[in-house]
């Protein structure tokens, strides 16, 4: 399985990349990153595993805040471009291909945070992930990780009713959302679209998993859970009336006790 996300990721890492632009999509700007930002506070001097850097945007970012960075992806042409993008920088960030499930090239209590940003709901292997975060943590250390909201998730089981497009947003308007057969936990693949709206190279696995499993596995790996959050967008933008109605993420911080 890890071999399929793995060729997943080498095929789309040039279209992913490109999406990511080294800011992030609309959502993740105006969504997703700010919550996650304040989830993770004061990175000084602190030492974060990026656990799915993708193409390293996040790793960059909390470096030039101060943290002593190590991002980790399973995707070998994501991290060459993650070293290429950070080359330059008035900042140091470590870059390596590992596996997030069984992550060899992390030592016991190494890290003081570890952020995982739209990545355990791409890979089978839920458990061991966190079973690994809680491990590399230092006692008392967080792990800040989002997901896609397992109960309005569109890359799953649900989906929006669509209407016509909103001549100001540019997108097309959100009737409303259909769920269904939420309990029915499985792998999904879903084409991602690139800027220009076409499809990536190759699909992505998306596991679609109930929120009590991801809370239930959360406790049983050994975390405590301290935030948990749905958060809305920064703004009143118009190209967000769907996410003002229903979350898009949850982002959850859980501590090593």
């Amino acid at each position: 399985m890890q071999d399929k996300i793995r060729n997943q990721w080498e095929k789309n890492a040039e279209a992913f990349s490109d999406l990511i632009a080294g800011i992030g999509t609309p959502h993740h700007r105006s969504i997703l990153n700010p919550c996650v930002e304040e989830l993770v506070g004061d990175v000084r001097n602190k030492k974060l595993l990026d656990a799915g850097c993708g193409e390293g945007y996040l790793s960059r970012y909390y470096a030039q805040k101060g943290a002593k960075v190590t991002g980790i992806d399973l995707s070998e042409r994501l991290i060459k471009t993650s070293q290429r993008l950070a080359e330059g920088a008035n900042y140091i960030v470590t870059y390596r291909a590992d596996d997030i499930c069984h992550l060899e090239s992390v030592t016991n209590d190494e890290f003081d945070i570890v952020l995982s940003n739209l990545v355990l709901l791409n890979i089978p292997c839920l458990e061991s992930a966190l079973r690994e975060y809680h491990r590399v943590l230092k006692r008392g250390g967080h792990l800040v990780f989002s997901i896609v909201h397992p109960a309005f998730n569109f890359y799953g089981p649900g989906s929006w009713e669509m209407g016509e497009k909103d001549p100001e947003s540019g997108r097309r308007q959100g009737l409303y959302f259909k769920v269904d057969n939420y309990f029915d936990e499985k792998e999904y693949e879903r084409y991602w679209k690139t800027r220009k709206g076409e499809d990536f190279p190759a699909p992505i696995s998306f596991f679609h998993r109930t929120l009590s499993t991801y809370l239930n596995a959360l406790v049983k790996a050994g975390f405590s859970i301290t935030e948990f959050r749905e958060p809305l967008p920064i703004d009143n933008d118009e190209f967000f009336n769907r996410e003002m109605r229903i979350p898009f993420f949850v982002v959850i911080k859980a501590e090593k006790t």
